[in-house]
């Protein structure tokens, strides 16, 4: 399984690297994939190549479910605040297309 890791662009160094931090570390990232950043912008990495553009938002919801995963792997079952905007909320449904049938 791949998984990518939201870094926050800390500073540009030329038209297709960048220094980003990850978890305290500052990290070169090769941003050739990515139009229009800017330090304090949020990338998802994987194997060091900026793979997209993220908010903050959605960096800080990747983060969390990270955690959760390293939480879980060490046998933590308190995870509930990790998922705040999933916890104590019916889940969305589908959309319905088409007729449906009653019978």
């Amino acid at each position: 399984m791949c998984l990518a890791h939201p870094m926050k662009v800390l500073s540009l160094e030329g038209p297709s690297s960048a220094i980003c931090d990850h978890a305290g570390k500052a990290q070169r990232v090769d941003i050739a994939f990515i139009d229009e950043l800017a330090p304090g912008d949020w990338v998802t990495v994987h194997l060091g190549i900026a793979r997209e553009k993220v908010s903050e938002a959605d960096a800080r919801q990747i983060t969390d479910a990270l955690s959760a995963l390293d939480m879980v792997r060490r046998g933590e079952t308190d995870i509930d605040h990790l998922f705040a905007d999933l916890v104590d909320r019916e889940p969305p449904r589908p959309p319905v297309s088409g007729p449906r049938d009653e019978s």
